[in-house]
This record gives structure tokens, sequence and C-alpha cells, in this order.
């Protein structure tokens, strides 16, 4: 049995897009694939090996447990835990997690002095590859850089850890507006030169996100670290002519109940939607259990084969309405197309985005676990903006 819901990935155009990313750089620089949080929602296990085979250095995950998936898919490149996992008070708890690191050949981010002691300190006999994180202004995780020396300096004296890589996250690489992100730029660089002298031969230097592995290639240095440009969508607008990228993600549903309703009958919860005519309704079986959130009440459209819909009332846990009053009569099992893979359509990921008043990273990231992610290949059968034939006959 196939889901109600089932997004499309095309890694066709995930491909494409790592070749454009790759093509930013100079010769010799490294990319690392953010897989975190399931790929963004396009699904880590099914997009990694494409990415692998295509010629990806390292993934780049935020969990234990996001890494052990990778490595049960066969990734056999460097992973990068981007997350400090070591940070647990339970004892047994962190020599489990220790465990891991070393069973499965992760690469660990450290961003604390009494992680990097432990470490040290604690008996073992294989070398585990660690990341430094230095905060050049982003205000999250990371070592201001004055205490990063000092680390370095201990982390190079210990039998345990290997310095494999140091690295730094832009706050504003995105904006139009650079001055912050270059001033974080010159403070990273700065240290680099400063203490150039202790970072092991092949030590990674790394700060370059999608933002600016496409427009600020002084920043490439050794790797650069692309995520939602990966999965095709520009993490600004101002940039999206500066590449060119391609969705890879499509979500298609269909019709479960047609309806009539006279005027004055509500629909949905809370009464966000009174017919003011007779209307056609359409049930569509997603929510916002699955990603399409309620913010999306009375303010989001979806494709069918005879043209676009608005969804009415407000989006509940497991269905939404839709009108169908101005289309043609539509038959029970009607594809819908909830999220398409091309950027001027209205339910396209940026075009959502805005509706919600978001980023299209948490578009895709909210998809949920009820939606079956499928592989699929260009060039399609279906080449229009709505799907034009049954959903059954939607390549999979």
């Amino acid at each position: 049995m196939h889901s109600d819901l089932q997004a499309f990935i095309n890694v066709d155009h995930l491909v494409a897009n790592y070749q454009a990313l790759r093509a930013r750089c100079r010769s010799g620089v490294k990319f690392c694939a953010p897989l975190k949080a399931n790929a963004y929602g396009h699904g880590a296990t099914l997009v990694a090996p494409r990415l692998q085979d295509a010629g990806v250095d390292m993934a780049a995950v935020a969990t234990l447990d996001e890494a052990i998936e990778l490595r049960r898919v066969a990734w056999t490149r460097p992973i990068l835990v981007l997350g400090n996992v070591l940070a647990v008070a339970d004892f047994h708890e962190r020599c489990e997690r220790l465990d891991a690191i070393i069973k499965h050949a992760l690469t660990i981010t450290v961003a604390d002095a009494a992680t990097i002691r432990w470490l040290c300190e604690e008996p073992s006999n294989a070398r585990i590859d660690v990341h430094l994180k230095i905060d050049t202004g982003l205000g999250r995780m990371g070592v201001l850089p004055d205490e990063a020396v000092r680390l370095v300096r201990f982390i190079n004296t210990s039998r345990t850890l290997r310095l494999a890589g140091v690295y730094s996250h832009f706050g504003t690489a995105d904006f139009a507006e650079r001055d912050f992100a270059l001033q974080q730029l010159a403070i990273f660089k700065a240290w680099l030169a400063d203490n150039a002298d202790a970072l092991p031969q092949g030590c990674l230097r790394h700060i370059a996100n999608s933002a600016a592995t496409i427009s600020l290639p002084e920043a490439h240095l050794d790797m650069v670290r692309p995520g939602i440009a990966l999965y095709g969508y520009p993490p600004a607008e101002h940039l999206a002519e500066q590449i060119s990228l391609r969705p890879i993600l499509r979500l298609v549903s269909h019709l479960t109940c047609i309806k009539e309703i006279p005027a004055g009958h509500s629909v949905g919860y809370a009464r966000k939607f009174i017919a003011t005519e007779p209307t056609r309704i359409g049930i569509v079986p997603i929510g916002y259990a699955d990603g399409f959130l309620r913010i999306l009440t009375n303010n989001a459209v979806v494709g069918t084969k005879h043209g676009p819909a608005p969804v009415i009332g407000r989006v509940s846990m497991d269905q939404i309405a839709i009108d169908l009053t101005r289309l043609p009569p539509p038959t029970l099992g009607d594809p819908i197309m909830l999220i398409s893979d091309k950027p001027d359509d209205e339910n396209s990921v940026c075009k959502l985005a805005r509706r919600m008043d978001t980023i299209s990273y948490e578009v895709t990231c909210v998809l949920g676990r009820r939606i079956s992610r499928t592989e699929t290949h260009s060039p399609r059968r279906d080449t229009q903006s709505v799907p034009l034939q049954p959903l059954a006959a939607v390549p999979s």
C-alpha cells in the first residue's frame, strides 16, 4: 500500500544542485553535505547514497542517531556531528555515546573545555577526530577566539584526540548587507593566521554555508557546507539569480471526500470559513501533524488536474479542505499537488515560506513521518504545474 502522502524526491536535481555548488568552488575545496533533520525533510537515507556516489566528501548531522542512520545506509565517508553530543550530565550515558562515536568512526564537534578534558582523560585505544567550533559572532555554540587558542594546544597534546578541523558559522551571510558576515570572516581568518603553526597538517578550516558558497568565494577555505541550496532552494531571494538550483521535492496526495455545502455552512474548526454561496469542497488527508501548518488556514493554494484550488477553513491535524467550486467536477482519488517543485508555482516551497512568514528550511523540515519519500528521476512524464494523470500514474 502507498501512503496517502507521497513526496517524490528528484535525485537528478539533487546531483545537479551539488554539481552547481561544487562548480562555485576552486579546485581542491572539499564539500560537506548537511544531512541533518532527515536531510532537511527530504529523506536522508534516500539522498545520502546519491550524494556519496556523486562525490560528496563529508556529511554533517546534528545528532548521533542521525549519524548512525547514515552508517546503516552504507555512508562510508566522514560524518561530522555538529551538536555537542557529549555534553550530558549522566556519566553512563556519556560513555555510551562515546562508544557509539568510536564504533561508527564519527567526527565530533567540541566546543567547551570540560568535554575536551573528559575526552583526554577517558582511556581509549581509539583516536577520535574532532572539529573545534569557534564563535565569531553568531553567539550560539562555540568557544570565543581567545579561548580557542588554549584548547587547540590542549587537543594537540592528547593521545586520544586528533584535531581534524576548525570551523565557525555565519549569522547573516544570506543578507544583502554584508558587513557583519565580512566581520565574522575577518575574525575567523585572523585567528587562523595567528594560529597556523598550531593547526596540524590536514586540519580542515570551514565556515561557508549556502549563501557564502554561492556568493562569498573568499570564505570557501578548505571546505564548504551548503545546506538548503543543495535541496534546490536559494538561501535568500537576492541570491536566486546567481546560481541555477532545482527544487528536488514535490508532495502529492488525493481527494478523499467531495461534497456540496449550502451558503452559510462553515468549514473546519472555529468556523474560519463560512460559505457565501453553494460551494463544492474537497478533503485532502494532510494536516499540521504532517507539516502543513495551521498558519496556512485560508492561506494556501494547491494544484489539481483542472487548476489551482484555495485551501479553505482551518488546517486540522489530519485534513484540509479545498474549494473546488470554480473547477470542473472532480472525482474521488484525483491527485492533489500540495508542494510543487516549480519555483514560480504558488505552492512551491519558497512561496509557501512567504505565506507562512518563515524560511524554506522550516517548510521542508517539518514534513512528517506519515509522508512516504520516493526517489524519482528526470525527465519526468508529468511536465505541467499540476499533475495531469491519476495518482497511480505519478512516477514512483
